[in-house]
């Protein structure tokens, strides 16, 4: 069975997780901590409870986000309060709290969801979602708690930085100054191809400077992982994982012919120099060096927090966005992919009550608007999912974003693999190994499937057969 089953038209639906190779947290289940008596109980109600908070994310506007978040909820009324700590290295140093029976009470950002759900690192919370006043399951985007999920038991809430990852977005003045007509983007990989040409300048002795687009770049680049689908999969239509057999299906002509268009646009650059551009100029849009924001780059597939992102790193720049281009037999289908990070609560936690607390918390919509003020950054919640919100309209782009997740015929669910990260590994291999030339595409595909059935096989034997 079709894990995402592709969805139609105003529907949502989406699994998002990410694996991490090897058993490391095998052992990490810390044993649940004994029932307090009610007279204790009744006492530690009256106290004040302070949780630890750990979360990855870093720079200006992250730091800002986070402390922002962590001074709002300490200033309510409560008898929570929250200790925040920026944990770089997350998921090791995660890990070994929870072996070690230190974990923080709540974790966002930037760990291996799959394993820890499937492993048992992180707890099951369904019966706080079910028994909250202030999270219901209908409360959320659909599909995004459901990606949260393991085998039946929810082990997140949507917390930050959920939105859609797909949006095809280009230079304005590099585009006209080609004479191309962004009023009719390329629609498939032929047609890109041919604006990639178009877009691509060399100087006299042949060293590129402005490359029309980088496949490997920001989203094109990225999956399966943490909260996005693989990409150059889905614009073929195919679904590489069977969460109901557990089967990948990497092995399949609709994966050899996207691993050929990702080689044709590199070659056209040239392979070293599409590399050493990468490496030179760095990727995705927070960066005002990196090539898409310093005008080196003239298209790029990038999510709903470039807009933003561009915002302040090319100030001076115009931007457009469509739909991401796909193969021939799917030229009139629009597809969409939206994605979240859980806010989960590590295995071995006493204070669960207050931890669920902090996290019903950061999903309303007071500390969404800090982290959005701050970042750009969506949450989960369908009633503060609306392009036509005033706060939306600070970003040009932003409300095609948030409208193309309706307006999509095609809304794409995120995997749940419990080997993820060994997965996203594989799949950067593969992806070299054709462009280098060192396999053809079909004996690159058959290999990334053995490769990834055999490691499922060694890590979850009962998964599969």
């Amino acid at each position: 069975m079709n894990h995402n089953t592709t969805l139609s038209r105003r529907r949502f639906l989406q699994w998002s997780a990410v694996g991490i190779g090897g058993a490391a947290i095998a052992a990490c289940a810390a044993p649940a901590a004994p029932a307090a008596a009610p007279e204790e109980a009744e006492m530690a109600a009256e106290e004040t409870v302070t949780i630890s908070w750990w979360h990855q994310w870093g720079g200006t506007t992250g730091m800002a986000a986070m402390e922002g978040v962590a001074a709002a909820f300490n200033e309510e009324d409560r008898n929570v309060k929250v200790e925040r700590l920026h944990v770089t290295e997350m998921n090791d140093k995660l890990l070994a709290a929870i072996a070690g029976g230190t974990p923080p009470d709540v974790g966002v950002c930037c760990v291996q969801y799959a394993e820890l759900y499937s492993r048992g690192a992180v707890m099951p919370i369904d019966d706080q979602i079910d028994n909250s006043d202030v999270i219901g399951r209908d409360d959320f985007v659909p599909g995004l708690l459901e990606s949260m999920q393991w085998q039946g038991e929810t082990y997140g809430v949507p917390g930050f930085e959920a939105g859609p990852r797909y949006g095809l977005m280009y230079n304005k003045a590099i585009v006209a100054e080609a004479g191309l007509d962004p009023e009719n983007l390329p629609r498939t990989w032929d047609e890109m191809f041919e604006w990639h040409v178009e877009l691509t300048n060399f100087d006299d002795a042949g060293n590129v400077e402005i490359v029309g687009f980088d496949p490997r770049d920001a989203t094109a680049g990225n999956g399966p992982a943490t909260n996005i689908p693989q990409f150059w999969a889905l614009t073929y239509g195919l679904d590489m994982w069977d969460d109901e057999t557990n089967a990948f299906n990497y092995d399949n002509e609709l994966f050899v012919s996207a691993l050929n268009t990702i080689k044709r646009f590199t070659d056209h650059v040239g392979v070293q120099q599409m590399e050493s551009f990468r490496s030179s100029f760095g990727g995705w849009t927070q960066s005002p060096s990196s090539s898409f924001p310093s005008g080196v780059q003239a298209m790029i597939v990038t999510g709903y927090y470039a807009p933003g992102e561009l915002f302040h790193s090319a100030p001076d720049k115009e931007f457009g966005v469509g739909w991401v281009p796909v193969s021939e037999d799917r030229s009139d289908i629009t597809f969409q992919n939206v994605g979240g990070h859980p806010m989960y609560i590590p295995n071995g936690v006493t204070n669960v009550d207050a931890a669920f607390e902090f996290i019903e918390f950061c999903s309303e919509e007071k500390a969404q608007n800090v982290i959005f003020d701050s970042t750009g950054w969506l949450g989960g919640r369908k009633a503060l999912y609306d392009p036509d919100l005033p706060k939306y309209q600070r970003y040009e782009n932003l409300d095609w974003f948030l409208r193309s997740v309706n307006e999509a015929d095609e809304l794409w669910a995120c995997p749940v693999i419990p080997i993820q990260g060994f997965v996203n590994q594989q799949r950067s291999r593969t992806y070299e190994s054709v462009i280098f030339g060192d396999k053809d595409a079909e004996q690159a595909a058959a290999d990334m499937q053995a490769a990834c059935t055999e490691e499922l096989l060694k890590q979850f034997p009962e998964l599969v057969g």
